[in-house]
């Protein structure tokens, strides 16, 4: 699993179609790229009310709530670790000027996808500063993203650039469209580049009483060809201003001397009773959630420029607080990082001989059981969100047979999900809303009727796990749902539930650490956990590894989107229960 150090340029991640030159100046120490880029004519739907508008090279829109919604085009480089961008200059050419009928639409709010706050959803609304306004929108034609993250194993420098080719001048009720654009990049690559260790592949850290229970994993790992690593909490130095950032400063440690590439964080987080630290970050849905855990801290190490990434900006022991520390936030993961938030010295163990027998005895059967419903009545596409994201999974799990279990087909009972997971399948998935302790939709265009139904309570909820005895077959969990792995908040949350049930159940799942958000009708999947759902899949099927699979989502997802509030919560929330260097597959 070792490798060795790339000591090029790379360029990569093109997504969409360009002239690409790089180029020497005078200087040896400064270089330049160059991309130009051509754009179609903008492509204009009307509707009742609004005029659409889109371009063929589009990447993503805008989304910035009550703003109009209107195409961005990514594009995305990769440059050595270390590289300094010295200057970025957009210039767009042969402006175009189109008169427009009708408004542009906002984009919408993010909607809870809580089964506690769904009837408390915020409301869609235009934002009439940028309407009423005189100026373009966007005022600024571009924007770009520096980070530094793990690219395969390397460590690289992430740079995106959003371009907006479309200007909105509401005022004169027209848009302005750039045919083309050239960028130009100036940068120099370090006269040293930083030599990381090649020592160990995997570290895993734990309170020192799950050590032992630990060590039949080790040896497995070891087998495998995983250079493997237990180091006990009491032997991590207090190097940090609390025992959350001593762990992140080994995990940096480990990385630069060890060459360390995947994490595991072993022991619970209960509030108040941490059996492994937890790292709060301070992004609050309304009034409903001040904070939640986030492990995307232990994994976010460095910043753009290569230091270490604190997280707390003001240094007011609040962290990941927007945007008042989004300076102090890379995002960026620089390990493939997994929990598994054991309250017991037996869940440890439960989960650990889960590991072994699937790397003994799995077989793949290449099928999926998926459940979905309406996850937000009121849309006026009248889509069933949940069950249209199903949809849009299984556009990129190319040869899978699936079972649905609907809203609008009847199908999703209790009874039915217990009888299709014990079937014996690759993958569960769940879209809709959730909860620390349950998964449940609503009937269509019903949003009083929760689904699954039952005598003494609705839902899919942590103690249904017990009747999965698929014990021959543990597929990987993942929930489109609110809440569903906040495993600071209740000891059996679903996610985790699922991994630690002894003889079926997952062997791992994915699910969000806090209130999570969704977005009505066809939108569901162009953003937030939607988005997440569906890649999450895609990752699974081509990438295998489940920490690579974590940490190339959200990878993906920094890098697709110009963020908000909503995006950085979808972010900081993922997380991944189980072992994060364990592939999908059959084992020979």
């Amino acid at each position: 699993m070792k490798r060795s150090l790339i000591a090029i340029l790379i360029i990569s991640l093109l997504l969409l179609s360009s002239i690409h030159v790089v180029s020497r100046t005078n200087e040896p120490e400064l270089l330049v790229t160059q991309t130009h880029i051509s754009f179609s004519q903008p492509l204009m739907i009307e509707s009742e009310d609004y005029i659409h508008i889109s371009l063929k090279e589009q990447t993503s829109t805008l989304g910035q709530p009550g703003a109009p919604d209107l195409p961005v085009v990514t594009k995305q480089y990769m440059f050595p670790f270390g590289t300094k961008i010295q200057d970025i200059t957009v210039a767009y050419n042969d402006i175009t000027t189109d008169l427009l009928t009708q408004l542009i639409p906002p984009a919408p709010e993010a909607k809870y996808i809580s089964t506690e706050y769904s009837n408390d959803q915020p409301k869609d609304q235009i934002d009439t500063s940028i309407y009423l306004s005189e100026k373009p929108f966007p005022e600024q034609p571009y924007q770009y993203r520096l980070g530094s993250g793990l690219h395969g194993d390397e460590h690289v420098l992430y740079l995106t650039v959003h371009l907006y080719p479309i200007q909105y001048h509401p005022m004169k009720s027209m848009i302005t469209t750039a045919q083309t654009t050239d960028i130009t990049i100036h940068y120099s690559i370090p006269e040293q580049s930083m030599v990381f260790g090649d020592t160990y592949d995997y570290l895993i850290l734990a309170p020192s009483e799950y050590k032992e229970s630990l060590q039949p994993l080790v040896d497995l790992k070891q087998t495998q060809g995983i250079e493997t690593l237990i180091k006990t909490l009491d032997e991590i130095p207090d190097t940090g201003i609390d025992k959350q950032e001593s762990i992140k400063l080994f995990i940096k440690d480990a990385i630069e001397s060890w060459g360390i590439t995947h994490v595991l964080l072993v022991g619970a987080g209960i509030e108040d009773q941490e059996i492994f630290p937890v790292r709060q970050a301070w992004l609050s849905s309304g009034n409903y959630e001040r904070y939640f855990p986030s492990d995307l801290y232990y994994a976010d190490i460095y910043d753009a420029a290569g230091n270490f990434s604190t997280w707390d900006n003001n240094s007011n022991g609040r962290y990941a607080e927007y945007p008042q520390d989004n300076a102090a936030v890379d995002l960026y993961p620089d390990v493939a990082l997994g929990r598994l938030p054991c309250n017991t010295i037996e869940e440890l163990e439960i989960v650990v001989q889960k590991i072994i027998t699937f790397i003994e005895s799995n077989i793949m059967t290449n099928t999926i059981v998926q459940m979905g419903g309406d996850t937000f009545h009121d849309d006026s596409e009248r889509i069933n969100e949940g069950e249209f994201a199903n949809e849009e999974v299984m556009k990129n799990l190319l040869g899978y047979q699936t079972t649905q279990l609907w809203a609008s087909t009847n199908t999703l009972k209790r009874f039915n999900i217990v009888l299709e997971i014990m079937k014996g399948v690759d993958f569960v998935d769940f879209s809709g809303h959730g909860s620390y302790a349950s998964w449940a939709t609503h009937a269509t265009r019903d949003g009083n009727v929760w689904l699954p139904k039952g005598i003494f309570y609705d839902g899919f909820v942590y103690v249904d796990v017990n009747f999965l005895w698929n014990f021959q077959k543990y597929p990987v969990f993942v929930f489109n749902a609110c809440s569903c792995s906040k495993f600071s908040e209740f000891e059996s949350c679903l996610s985790w539930s699922v991994v630690k049930k002894q003889y079926g159940g997952g062997i791992a799942s994915f699910g969000a650490s806090g209130i999570g958000y969704g977005s009505h009708g066809s939108s569901e999947t162009e953003r937030l956990f939607g988005w997440m759902e569906v890649n999450l899949f895609k990752n699974l099927f081509e990438e295998k590894e489940l920490g690579t699979v974590w940490k190339d989502s959200l990878t993906e997802y920094i890098g697709s989107f110009e963020l908000n509030d909503a995006d950085y919560k979808t972010i900081y929330e993922m997380s991944l229960f189980g072992d994060p260097t364990l592939e999908i597959k059959e084992y020979t």
